[in-house]
């Protein structure tokens, strides 16, 4: 299915993965998701879901607030468990339907209510996962990336005190100013709190040609459906990817010629490689 904005999971209880690791132990996926070969007969088929190689008697855990919504056990999943996660977004109908099969025991009943991190099952040696976005199929590492990043953002949001670092993604993306980055850096660091304080105060008004040449490129990315590559996620809400780099580089540069200029404008400072020409034309351009 096609991905978007809805597909953000939001969850009061907050997030968890499956199943944790050892450190020592890296995630083995014996299986994808898709097209495969058959590892035994070679056949060709589709896998409607993705095989973890997991450590038998591994606790299973809840992703996020839901309800136990099956409980079954048949020919090909063997012993498996269903949970739908209702999206708690103001106004959202929509839920995730995700079956953990060839799971060795069930620990919790039929319609119970569970939060990230509860205890649901008893994982055998193989956990087969399969997702559903109101009825249509989903490819689970999608899904389980996108849980991962709200993990990542929701426990930096939790942390009180302690400076947390703002979560990012990191794209390979460049820009004309990809050379002078450690010094913006710098002037982000002192500047940036009063520019948007400015910004919101009206002291400071981005100029007219960056506002339209900012929507053209966003209108642009809407055009050529640079959105929605990948499930959206708090930490990526657009569900952003490779086929978006150009898109987001050129939307980095418009808005740190726009921060520069702001710093000329309203503070008189300049990076430091600039030329008398190079500041005279950043105060006059449009």
């Amino acid at each position: 299915m096609e991905y978007n904005h809805t597909m953000n999971l939001i969850s009061p209880s907050g997030y968890a993965m499956p199943f944790e690791l050892p450190e020592s132990c890296p995630l083995e996926i014996t299986l994808g998701y898709g097209k495969q070969s058959h590892p035994l007969t070679g056949k060709d088929f589709f896998h409607h879901g993705v095989d973890f190689k997991v450590t038998p008697h591994t606790w299973l855990k809840a992703l996020a607030t839901g309800v136990v919504s099956g409980i079954a056990s048949d020919r090909q999943k063997g012993f498996n468990i269903t949970v739908n996660y209702r999206n708690y977004a103001a106004s959202d109908n929509g839920s995730f339907d995700v079956t953990y099969s060839h799971i060795k025991e069930a620990v919790c009943n039929f319609g119970k209510n569970v939060k990230a991190g509860d205890n649901i099952a008893v994982c055998d040696d193989t956990l087969h996962i399969e997702v559903r976005f109101n009825g249509e199929e989903v490819n689970p590492l999608e899904f389980l990336t996108m849980v991962r990043d709200n993990l990542v953002v929701n426990s930096q949001t939790q942390m009180q005190g302690n400076n947390p670092e703002m979560a990012t993604l990191d794209f390979d993306v460049h820009t004309p100013y990809d050379s002078q980055q450690a010094e913006i850096d710098q002037m982000y660091q002192r500047f940036f709190g009063r520019y948007m304080t400015d910004l919101l105060m009206n002291r400071y008004k981005v100029p007219d040609a960056t506002e339209t040449r900012l929507r053209d490129v966003l209108a642009e990315g809407a055009d050529s459906g640079a959105y929605y590559e990948h499930a959206p996620s708090m930490l990526n809400p657009l569900g952003l990817g490779a086929r978006s780099f150009g898109l987001i580089g050129r939307i980095q540069a418009l808005l740190t010629h726009d921060f520069l200029n702001y710093l000329a404008l309203m503070h008189g400072v300049f990076l430091s490689s600039m030329s008398e020409l190079d500041k005279k034309k950043l105060l006059t351009s449009p």
